[in-house]
């Protein structure tokens, strides 16, 4: 594994931070499998003397352990990216809690106010109809109707 990407990984701390690296660390795996493949040829032609062949073997050998290094980077930088959503889903579920309860502290504040209008209203209401009661009837017309004459 290169320092540049170490480094990042090492300072990795949310999932998005994490991909970011294994994006790289995939884009070396798959150089690198590119790279295998070139050097297996070369294998091939040095063992039909077109070439060195323990050059070209300890060449495929270092290969093969950045490759294999490369794997075992990004499948731990994997679990580590998995722990680190995790932990982000957590603080955003225990914010959405928060913010529930506040909301759920709001709403009540509000029934109770409506609540208590109500109780205003219905009460208002009881003593408007006990004053109608108590109030004389209107008054009818005492004027005569007119004759036919």
């Amino acid at each position: 594994m290169t320092s540049p990407h170490a480094e990042t990984l090492g300072r990795a701390r949310t999932a998005a931070e994490f991909a970011a690296v294994i994006a790289l660390l995939d884009t070396d795996l798959n150089d690198a499998l590119a790279c295998k493949s070139e050097l297996a040829e070369a294998e091939d032609r040095a063992v039909f003397g077109d070439g060195d062949l323990a050059a070209a073997r300890a060449a495929l050998d270092d290969c093969n352990d950045r490759i294999a290094l490369l794997e075992k980077t990004i499948d731990a930088a994997g679990k580590r990216r998995a722990e680190a959503a995790r932990g982000e889903a957590r603080a955003d579920i225990a914010a959405l809690g928060e913010e529930i309860k506040a909301r759920a502290a709001l709403l009540v504040d509000r029934w109770r106010a409506v609540h208590r209008l109500v109780e205003q209203l219905r009460q208002e209401l009881f003593e408007a109809d006990a004053l109608a009661r108590a109030s004389p009837p209107p008054m009818a017309c005492s004027t005569p109707p007119a004759s036919a004459s």
